[in-house]
């Protein structure tokens, strides 16, 4: 039996068929749709972020905005949801998030930065000096944690992570 939505539900984003799968959630959110119907957009977990990377969205759902700096996973959000939306699940990872790095890239263009290697604290995103050229940037995906800190740092804004979940093009 298919199951029946209301269009309060609809309207207001508690179905989870209104919510964006590019949408990154707060870390150690609970899946989907059960995060669409677990968070009541209270706004504690914004209260409670030292770093001020959480907001409301326009569905009335928590979300992470990275331009506003990085998570430090330090769980003060999960302390203070209520409503199930967040819980920690031991030795469950905060998110699974996937990093790409655009052409748009000042040192894929042969412009010297490495922003972004200065924030990147587990070393996911390096540079290895080529003679006569500017660094060459390196990724390694296995260790990007998904804290996000390179991404305000890109003045190219170059840097993205997305959901393992989302699918580029089917939405």
């Amino acid at each position: 039996m298919k199951d029946v939505v209301s269009r309060r539900t609809l309207l207001f984003g508690r179905s989870g068929l209104t919510g964006r799968e590019d949408v990154i959630r707060p870390p150690w959110s609970v899946s989907g749709d059960a995060f669409a119907k677990k968070c009541t957009g209270c706004g504690e977990c914004v209260r409670a972020c030292p770093e001020g990377i959480l907001t409301i969205d326009k569905t009335n759902l928590a979300e992470v905005d990275f331009s506003k700096g990085e998570c430090t996973f330090c769980r003060d959000c999960v302390v203070v949801c209520a409503d199930g939306a967040l819980v920690v699940l031991d030795p469950q990872t905060p998110w699974s998030l996937h990093i790409s790095i655009e052409g748009k890239c000042l040192a894929m263009k042969g412009i010297e930065c490495r922003a972004c290697d200065d924030q990147c604290e587990p070393r996911a995103i390096f540079f290895r000096p080529t003679p006569g050229s500017v660094a060459s940037l390196h990724l390694d995906k296995d260790l990007c944690t998904g804290c996000g800190a390179c991404i305000a740092s890109c003045p190219a804004d170059a840097i993205t992570l997305m959901p393992a979940s989302y699918k580029e093009g089917a939405n």
